[in-house]
């Protein structure tokens, strides 16, 4: 989802044990019928310096800008040959240099992405490092949005079969994830997309509100994070679990609530509580019965 400059905040970091923090302020956003909460962005170091045909590592070379958010910028570059030649492209995210370490939300990007390379869900992590104004992380670029998708077809929905494909993919991706030891917190399906050449293959992207859930024990062995006795509400209204709502603390099961109402989305075109605000698109949700939201999916 292109969020308008300003508005995308977050705050996330590595903790001093070498665990990747929440950060405590929080901002909510509407767009259109969408309501998302992030994390308050902190106070860069000063602007980003950056211009069209740096060299990046001499890996790259950035060519154009093609988004922005108050997190960062976004840029096409070319990937370079051994002879400094082009050979293909890729997405370059860049964020300004916090005043607080606590306060750099791309560190929670690339330390996911590095954890799930083996995925075949999630777009490789190129390159990725620090100039003396910005953060930066080099990614494949991926295909079409879901939610670009769907609204472009007749009647705003994806058939059956495509759903059900889309679906499968999905929960694969998210099994990769879970197993690496993170929750997405935000599946949606502006997070979800096909890939660029491989149009049959669906990524899951933006993991700027990730968290680790098991973390190292004894033995060598991991263990589940213990969860907090309540926790701000991060994610989208949409598409979030009732769980959510309640300020409990997500887990596995909580990514599967929203791949399960982003693939009714698609399904069917809408869903119940579409364009609620949060309050009472929870009670809403707590009185749907499966039946009633799985009714036209049938």
């Amino acid at each position: 989802m292109n969020i308008p400059a300003g508005e995308k905040k977050g705050s996330v970091g590595l903790s001093r044990t070498g665990v990747i923090s929440d950060g405590a302020r929080t901002i909510v956003r509407s767009y259109g019928s969408l309501t998302c909460v992030y994390a308050a962005m902190g106070t860069p170091l000063g602007p980003v310096k950056i211009n069209l045909g740096d060299k990046i590592k001499d890996q790259f070379i950035v060519k154009k800008k093609i988004g922005e958010g108050a997190c960062g910028q976004v840029y096409l570059v070319h990937v370079l040959d051994k002879n400094g030649k082009p050979r293909g492209r890729a997405a370059m995210k860049v964020e300004p240099l916090m005043k607080s370490k606590d306060d750099e939300i791309l560190k929670m990007e690339i330390f996911v992405l590095k954890k799930i390379q083996n995925s075949r869900h999630v777009c490789r992590c190129l390159a990725s490092g620090k100039t003396d104004s910005y953060t930066f992380v080099v990614m494949s670029l991926l295909g079409k949005e879901l939610s670009d998708i769907r609204r472009r077809l007749p009647n705003r929905k994806i058939s059956t079969p495509s759903t059900l494909r889309i679906s499968i993919q999905v929960i694969r991706g998210l099994q990769d994830l879970h197993e690496a030891g993170f929750v997405h917190r935000d599946v949606k399906p502006s997070n979800l997309a096909m890939g660029l050449y491989n149009t049959q293959v669906v990524y899951i992207f933006d993991f700027g509100l990730a968290r680790q859930i098991l973390l190292p024990g004894d033995g060598g062995r991991l263990r589940l994070r213990e969860p907090r006795n309540k926790v701000m509400f991060r994610g989208t209204v949409r598409y979030c679990s009732l769980n959510v709502h309640q300020h409990k603390e997500q887990g596995r099961h909580d990514d599967l609530y929203g791949a399960l109402f982003a693939m009714i989305e698609c399904l069917t075109g809408s869903l119940p509580w579409r364009g609620m605000v949060r309050k009472e698109a929870a009670k809403v949700k707590e009185n749907t019965t499966d039946a009633v939201l799985c009714k036209v999916c049938t």
